[in-house]
């Protein structure tokens, strides 16, 4: 079995970055083996990709890696990224969904209890968001790469986190947060589709509980079942998108309604 020597020791090229975590960016107290010690028999046999690092980490890391079987260095930092974000989605969450400013018109308790997950939250934003940094191992320099900045555009307005991007088109389009984020999330995390879907929904529905009420009025006035009403209207609509409800209601009542009547 392999031992703390067989691996190289993870050295960052500036000594800024000494004693800090290749993950998150917090101080480093251990180290993290990529693979890790109790599988190295299963990477030399199988042969799969393994790096043999011994890497600077937080306690945390350290203790959320037990759980990834990993052997390089780019599958365990997203490992740990997920499990940091998975660990602390409830504060994250918060921190998107609020604001100081909005925090005034709470009671002490709810406000304290939002107060520490914003803190929280920007403290794991800030962990999620580092890169690593450059390093030696085994007398080779490695580079790591930034990847590019995240954009978030809301119509035409860019923005560096998607917190405020959130924040803007919540109060720009008048959206509650909650739902805007559930949209972005089903819309490809774009905003302006999430926006356009909701704004359809709202129509759609604002259009439903008309169509229902009108043809409901109808029903009861020229003494017709509210069913076949709703069915010949739906169908007069489909036939024709530019049509009205009115105008819907109007050729019911000329082509069916009217001529029924004279008959009596």
């Amino acid at each position: 079995m392999a031992i703390d020597t067989d691996y190289n020791l993870l050295v960052p090229s500036r000594s800024n970055y000494f004693n800090t975590c290749f993950y998150c960016g917090c101080i480093a107290a251990r180290h993290d083996y990529a693979p890790p010690l109790q599988y190295v028999e299963f990477y030399l046999a199988t042969r799969e990709p393994s790096e043999f690092l011994k890497i600077p980490s937080c306690n945390e890391c350290v203790e959320l890696l037990k759980a990834c079987k990993a052997g390089t260095l780019d599958e365990r930092r997203l490992f740990a990224r997920a499990a940091l974000a998975k660990k602390y989605a409830k504060a994250l969450t918060i921190y998107d969904m609020w604001t100081t400013e909005e925090l005034a018109g709470l009671d002490f308790s709810l406000r304290h209890s939002i107060e520490a997950g914003l803190k929280l939250g920007a403290e794991t934003t800030q962990r999620l968001s580092f890169a690593g940094f450059d390093y030696e191992a085994g007398g080779i320099s490695q580079q790591v790469h930034d990847t590019a900045p995240l954009v978030f555009e809301v119509f035409g307005e860019s923005f560096d986190s998607f917190r405020e991007a959130l924040d803007f088109a919540s109060k720009a389009y008048r959206i509650p947060k909650n739902a805007l984020k559930e949209a972005f999330a089903d819309n490809d995390n774009n905003f302006e589709r999430a926006i356009n879907a909701i704004h359809k929904q709202v129509a759609e529905k604002e259009f439903n509980q008309q169509l229902k009420q009108q043809c409901a009025a109808f029903a009861k006035q020229h003494k017709q079942a509210v069913i076949f009403v709703h069915k010949q209207v739906e169908r007069y609509l489909s036939e024709n998108t530019e049509m009205t409800i009115a105008e819907a209601l109007q050729q019911l009542y000329d082509t069916r309604v009217k001529p029924a009547a004279t008959r009596h």
